[in-house]
């Protein structure tokens, strides 16, 4: 359906990704994954078409309809919200009126029968007359009340107006749906709805996503394939598995290339020693410039840095009151609208809460409550003397000194226990060797927030209460907030829609819905239980036996050992001194082929699982 061939994007002098070749049929579903700045949003943009690849060709049918759902805000202004939803269907009626028109006035073109005829097809293929029943069940679902229907769509906020854009893109049913981040701005309930709407999507998705829960949700099709596509260090790698597996796929290669690069090393060690002891040995000169030429010619393998995992301690207010903070019949109101009515809350040292609700429900407004930043309408809030509250919220993001290094930002904030390990605690978040100096000015969004994350916990608090902060963050600065957030020995209070974040995370939950809250004084599986969902599987939870690796285990690490070489092999063909030997090259050419058999064989058998 759409091919993607020797695909190559650069920026200047950096090269983002090379040699990318991509094929997605009807019915396939991929996850793009990758550290941020790697690519991903680059690359569908390629595939949709709005910029065009430095090298290679995207081969694109004439009739493809791709629908994409950009990361970055969309300003929507001008129609009501259900207008805006239903513009597309407006939009062919419109064109069936002006053509029967025409036809009525000239019932014998043959043309206009057939414009008419394809428009009709054309029609009925994203709904017909459905579309406008869709239309309201699609918006109920991703969060809109009846009130909002004739609400103009500037009134919303810029996480609404993607919401709406998502609406939209999903009615008109493309053949092919690149959603960029959608997870970004839904909560966990439009999230869920997404998910159920998606399993009956009929044609191929690309998602970059690193939401464990969701990926693996949506990657599943009885009809076509599926996978992540991995952007790392400028290349593109396929794993034939959903996010979880992918995880345990991707670390079991990094394993295997360390250890052919151990194997590698020990080979080079070996023929130095054999130079070295027969460099003045006449009758083996020839061995030797040999093995010296070999040596040059060599493609050293690569072992890819991985952060390293540094064990820090956050400095923690002692708080001998067991009752760290009480909220006894609080409501709040803005503008005459009720955000939150008769909220009791006791919350005691040591939870770990997650506070969870649809966007809107207040949850910010009570985070501010319960830190004292905003005087509710009516209630009280009782605190402990030596309550100190760390902070985390978007807003704070704003108050950073842009002249400032990081290093200086963070050291202005530390006390003095923490300034022992500066340098550890910066190493967590991800800021290590010359990142630490880096103007504020020039950070990316994702590293701010790392940043302000640092600097709510790297002061003594005993109450930390952390808004959303893995919004647009990669994998590893996810975990590196995951890692901080157990680490802290005080009590946190965490709003998220990040379900593997919570589920690692909470051991109380507390919801928020119409305009009350309910407490469910236990982890994210008791949540659910109560609820009557099904419960998270955990995330790659290590068993403490040694198991018996199953023969789809074993298939999968012969995959991957194949493709590792299949990726050395295509390395090699790039060398201009290969055309040099055309024996050596044939030789190569006709194991890589090989190579390529066997995968496909392997992947067969794979299938029968």
């Amino acid at each position: 359906m759409l091919k993607l061939i020797d695909i190559e994007y650069r920026i200047g002098e950096r090269t983002l990704f090379s040699q990318v070749d991509f094929n997605i049929n009807k019915f396939d579903r991929f996850g793009l994954v990758g550290g941020n700045g790697t690519g991903k949003t680059t690359l569908l943009r390629i595939i949709s078409g709005e910029i065009s690849s430095t090298k290679g060709h995207v081969d694109i049918p004439k009739n493809l309809r791709i629908g994409y759902l950009p990361q970055e805000e969309i300003v929507l202004h001008g129609n009501t919200l259900i207008d805006e939803v239903l513009q597309d269907f407006h939009n062919h009626l419109k064109r069936l009126s002006e053509i029967g028109k025409s036809l009525e006035q000239n019932p014998r073109s043959k043309e206009k029968l057939k414009e008419y005829t394809c428009a009709e097809d054309e029609f009925h293929g994203f709904g017909g007359y459905d579309y406008e029943t869709e239309a309201y069940k699609v918006v109920h679902g991703l969060g809109f009340i009846e009130d909002d229907y004739n609400k103009l769509v500037q009134e919303f906020s810029s996480g609404w107006q993607m919401r709406i854009v998502l609406a939209r893109l999903l009615l008109n049913k493309p053949d092919l749906l690149l959603l960029d981040e959608p997870t970004n701005h839904l909560d966990i309930e439009s999230i869920e709805w997404l998910e159920n709407y998606l399993d009956n999507f009929e044609g191929a998705i690309i998602i970059v996503s690193h939401d464990r829960y969701f990926l693996d949700r949506v990657l599943k099709t009885p009809k076509g394939k599926i996978g992540i596509y991995e952007i790392d260090f400028g290349e593109m790698r396929r794993y034939r598995a959903n996010y979880t597996a992918y995880l345990k796929e991707s670390q079991i290669r990094k394993q295997r290339i360390v250890h052919l690069a151990n194997i590698q090393e020990k080979r080079i060690k070996e023929i130095k020693e054999f130079i070295a002891r027969n460099r003045a040995n006449k009758k083996k000169a020839r061995l030797v410039k040999s093995r010296k030429k070999y040596l040059e010619r060599m493609d050293r393998i690569q072992i890819e840095s991985e952060r390293k995992k540094i064990e820090v301690r956050f400095p923690v207010e002692t708080i001998h009151s067991r009752r760290v903070v009480e909220l006894e019949d609080i409501g709040m109101k803005y503008d005459g609208k009720t955000v939150l009515n008769s909220v009791n809350i006791v919350i005691e040292k040591g939870d770990r809460i997650a506070l969870i609700g649809k966007n809107g429900a207040g949850k910010s407004t009570l985070c501010r409550i319960i830190a004292g930043h905003e005087e509710p309408t009516c209630g009280s809030r009782k605190s402990s003397e030596k309550l100190r509250i760390g902070a985390f919220s978007h807003e704070i993001l704003l108050k950073l000194n842009p002249l400032n290094t990081v290093l200086e930002e963070v050291t202005q904030s530390a006390c003095s226990a923490a300034n022992i390990n500066l340098r550890g605690f910066l190493g967590l978040f991800s800021f290590s060797g010359d990142d630490v100096n880096k103007r504020i000015d020039i950070l990316s969004g994702g590293e701010k927030t790392r940043l302000v994350i640092l600097k709510a916990m790297i002061e003594p608090s005993n109450l930390l209460i952390l808004d959303e902060p893995t919004y647009h963050l990669d994998r590893d600065s996810v975990d590196a907030v995951k890692q901080a957030i157990l680490t802290y020995q005080g009590t946190t209070i965490l709003v998220s829609h990040n379900r593997d974040l919570i589920a690692s995370f909470a051991t109380r939950i507390i919801e928020l819905k119409d305009n009350r809250v309910y407490d469910y004084p236990g982890d994210y599986s008791y949540y659910l239980w109560k609820k009557g969902k099904k419960a998270l599987q955990p995330l790659n939870k290590q068993s403490k036996k040694k198991t018996k690796q199953s023969p789809q285990d074993r298939l999968r690490l012969q995959i991957i050992e194949k493709e590792v070489r299949r990726q050395e092999l295509r390395k090699s063909f790039s060398r201009p001194g290969l055309t040099i030997n055309p024996r050596k090259s044939k030789r190569l050419f006709e194991e890589y082929q090989r190579l390529a058999e066997e995968i496909e064989e392997l992947e067969r058998g794979q299938a029968t699982f």
